[in-house]
């Protein structure tokens, strides 16, 4: 059974400023990009959010996921999974330093 990906404000945010960023440089590429992004989240998220490892947080357990773009462009998709709702919720989406 699929999960509902739910998106924080946040999270929401700094997606919109990482495509923003590529459509200054090229829509198409956005495009390309915000594709792929979505394929990610379809693929790993909605179908099988609890295959990555757990990764250790204060105010608990937190999933991760690495969007690559290039090889040395990578992004983390942090998420928490709520199994009793079928929700997982997207928590971050921050540049991999």
């Amino acid at each position: 059974m699929a999960y509902r990906v739910d998106l924080s404000p946040d999270a929401s945010r700094e997606i919109d400023r990482f495509l923003e960023g590529l459509r200054m440089y090229s829509f198409q590429t956005a495009e390309k990009y915000q594709f792929a992004l979505q394929e990610m989240i379809d693929t790993y998220l909605v179908r099988t959010p609890t295959f990555f490892q757990r990764h250790p947080k204060p105010d608990g357990p937190y999933y991760r996921l690495l969007f690559q773009i290039s090889p040395r462009t990578t992004y983390w998709v942090e998420y928490r999974v709520f199994e009793q709702e079928r929700v997982v919720r997207v928590v971050r989406f921050r540049q991999n330093e």
